[in-house]
């Protein structure tokens, strides 16, 4: 069948059964090469300066945004969105897979250069597939079936990603740090090109191709920004979730902290990132239940506030654990490190949702994406400065910034005005 032939059931079907997969896969990727765990975590198993370790994730989440701003013109056609989601699964395995073979023989210098640049070319890729993705989901997918798909593909997802890392932990041993633990990386390298290869197999329908939205008028970036913060100062509600966006940036963006610290025990330590994966994919499923259900059955408000809390929480056993010695236990950290997975979650879960039901259709993109320039922005200066003291001082100080930071973050989410007033 043709692109250009009537649709029929069972192509649609194919079509169905095709994204679902390639979406698991992808997500199965993107836990097993996660910038907020992996990358570090590899990255300081090079010896490399700690301060850029904290500055990967910020460097992703400022790249997707560019993509995110920029591209969507071009991604305005569903032939374009289609090849927006498998050419950058590939081109993120290709990217993971110079530094699988090349990072070990690098000097320092160009060690940093090549996982900052992996950084940018992941967050290019997720940007420009969020687009895609959202528009062929948008068209290829019912309506009906489109919230249950994105929840079975974390919950699957996540369950695959662990007992792949369970299984390929012994294929690879070396004394090295970095060998010890790039299998990890290899399986995320398998996972998003099968992801890529798997979605190019979807089949434009004629029926989908005409309900696709007509082009829209090139987006200009700055204007839409201004327009986005003209909108939402005029909003008591949304200056303060504006400040809870910014304070939440402490949640969002602590995992590089947690694996600096974690790394200063158990980067030689055989396994060791393996169990911290599972365990931030184990955090990732639990998260999908109890946050979807929370905020179906009470409100979205206690998903922020409860995703701080139990972030904090994390931030305390790993103190408490370092002082009394049971950090350098790998299963104990693993929990920290479950407990981190499932708190930040909840907070990007509940403010998509909470901004999502606040919303009109008409100011939603313009006040998300001033929300999203203006965290990424105070990321990059979180990120330094706590990188910076970790670099400095020791991996243990920023953790009581984090702390006290998702504690103030708490007490913001239960200020925030009710989604229905």
């Amino acid at each position: 069948m043709t692109d250009t032939q009537t649709p029929n059931q069972p192509a649609q079907g194919r079509n169905y059964q095709l994204i679902f997969w390639s979406g698991s896969l992808a997500t199965i990727g993107g836990q097993l090469v996660n910038p907020n765990l992996v990358l570090p975590f590899l990255y300081l198993a090079l010896g490399a300066p700690t301060f850029f370790a904290g500055l990967l994730l910020p460097f992703v989440t400022g790249s997707r945004l560019i993509a995110e701003i920029f591209m969507s013109p071009f991604i305005n056609r569903v032939t374009r969105a289609k090849l927006a989601v498998y050419v950058p699964n590939i081109l993120t395995a290709a990217i993971l897979s110079v530094v699988a073979l090349f990072a070990t023989n690098l000097p320092n210098l160009l060690i940093v250069l090549l996982f900052l640049t992996t950084a940018v070319v992941m967050g290019l890729c997720q940007g420009i597939t969020s687009l895609g993705t959202s528009q062929i989901y948008g068209i290829s997918v019912p309506e009906a079936k489109r919230n249950r798909m994105v929840f079975a593909q974390a919950t699957i997802s996540g369950i695959l990603a662990i007992l792949v890392v369970w299984v390929t932990r012994d294929l690879l041993a070396s004394d090295e740090p970095m060998q010890r633990h790039i299998v990890v990386l290899w399986c995320g390298v398998v996972a998003m090109f099968a992801a890529g290869v798997s979605f190019a197999g979807v089949r434009l329908l004629e029926q989908e191709q005409a309900r696709a939205p007509a082009p829209k008028s090139k987006p200009k970036p700055l204007a839409e920004l201004v327009t986005g913060f003209k909108t939402g100062m005029a909003y008591s509600w949304y200056r303060k979730f504006l400040t809870a966006r910014l304070i939440f940036v402490s949640v969002e963006l602590a995992m590089p902290f947690y694996t600096i610290h974690a790394a200063t025990f158990h980067v030689g330590t055989k396994h060791s990132l393996s169990y911290f994966v599972m365990a931030a994919s184990l955090g990732m499923v639990l998260g999908s239940i109890l946050w979807g259900w929370l905020s179906g059955r009470i409100s979205v408000k206690p998903v922020m506030w409860l995703g701080c809390l139990i972030s904090a929480v994390s931030a305390i056993l790993a103190l408490a654990f370092t002082f009394l010695g049971y950090a350098q236990n790998v299963w104990v950290y693993a929990l920290v490190i479950l407990l981190l997975s499932l708190g930040g979650n909840g907070v990007i879960y509940g403010r998509y949702l909470y901004i999502i039901e606040k919303t009109s259709e008409q100011e939603r993109p313009y006040l998300v994406a001033l929300g999203d320039v203006s965290a990424g922005l105070i990321g990059m200066v979180f990120a330094a400065i706590l990188g910076a003291v970790a670099h400095l001082h020791d991996p243990i100080t920023p953790i009581f910034a984090l702390v006290a930071l998702n504690l103030i973050a708490m007490l913001y989410a239960l200020r925030l005005p009710p989604v229905k007033s």
